[in-house]
């Protein structure tokens, strides 16, 4: 009985030791349902021997969570950036990449969530980008992994980069009209 009872403590710690329940440093979780999900680090299944990060809903949700961080956008006025990593679901209500680049008003100038492309579902491995325009007016850049509503996203391989203007924009970075366009809906 002592055997079995030891190798279960050997067996759990090193399940434990595996699988870590905490924001990886200089990340943090927040969100508008935060406290519904939880985040950590594991084994990557995508690459030997790295480790991915993953934001795991407790039960469904009518919100979201995301991992994510905050830089300074003084080094990448004026310059495009991409945000590129992959991604895997299991039973995701939505899974992204996202990325907001913040005026000095904390007015949001460039935004892309992957709305319109997130991994809903189970999806394995695939890799994705967002790309943003950075204004010689941006305060900060924030992005990170998002989840909404339930299930789990795995995210790995994940790169911060400026790249050149033939990278095309990804959405909520066009430009705004200066005023309003077709509202008799005749084109």
């Amino acid at each position: 009985m002592k055997k079995i009872f030891a190798t279960a403590v050997l067996i759990a710690s090193c399940i434990a030791s595996s699988a870590h329940a905490a924001a990886p440093r200089g990340w943090f979780i927040t969100g508008s349902a935060q406290n519904d999900f939880e985040t950590g680090t594991e084994a990557s299944t995508r690459v030997p021997k790295s480790t991915s990060a993953y934001l795991r809903a407790k039960s469904e949700s009518n919100g979201f969570a995301t991992l994510m961080q905050t830089i300074d956008a003084a080094a990448y006025k004026g310059k495009r950036v991409r945000l590129s990593g992959y991604l895997r679901t299991k039973d995701a209500g939505k899974g992204a990449l996202w990325m907001r680049v913040d005026d000095t008003d904390k007015k949001s100038v460039a935004f892309d969530n992957m709305d319109d492309r997130a991994q809903q579902g189970d999806k394995p491995w695939q890799s994705f980008d967002v790309v943003l325009d950075v204004p010689d007016n941006a305060r900060d850049i924030a992005f990170g992994v998002l989840l909404q509503n339930k299930g789990e996203v795995w995210a790995d391989g994940l790169k911060f980069e400026v790249v050149g203007k033939d990278v095309p924009l990804t959405g909520g970075a066009h430009p705004l009209s200066p005023a309003p366009v077709n509202l008799g809906f005749v084109e």
